[in-house]
């Protein structure tokens, strides 16, 4: 979940919650009238933090998810690319090795210079 919308929901459940102890404290009830309304408010408030949290956490799996797969996919091509170069590494080094031997062949014949 992005910064900004986390700050928007926690705001709004603390807005919720000064609203609704606000609310109870100034109604005109008897004591215990308003322990039992300030009891089922706080039961709704664990309620609904309750919820939130488990939408927050399917979200972090769902992000978890996401950054995994990209992950994987990132580390494919960087192995598919690894394995690139290395088969044009060992190309090379055979072409050299050919290019040696030719050189090496040449090197073993008698060459007579005429003056």
């Amino acid at each position: 979940m992005k910064e900004k919308s986390k700050g928007i929901l926690i705001g709004a459940l603390i807005g919720g919650i000064a609203g609704s102890v606000t609310a109870l404290l100034f109604a005109p009830k008897a004591g215990k009238e308003l322990r039992q309304d300030i009891a089922d408010g706080a039961r709704q408030v664990g309620g609904k933090v309750q919820e939130v949290a488990g939408k927050v956490g399917e979200q972090g799996i769902q992000l978890i998810g996401t950054v995994t797969d990209r992950a994987e996919g990132v580390i494919s091509d960087i192995q598919a690319w690894k394995n690139k170069k290395e088969a044009s590494y060992e190309n090379e080094g055979r072409e050299a090795q050919v290019s040696s031997a030719k050189d090496h062949d040449f090197e073993d014949q008698d060459v007579f210079i005429k003056s």
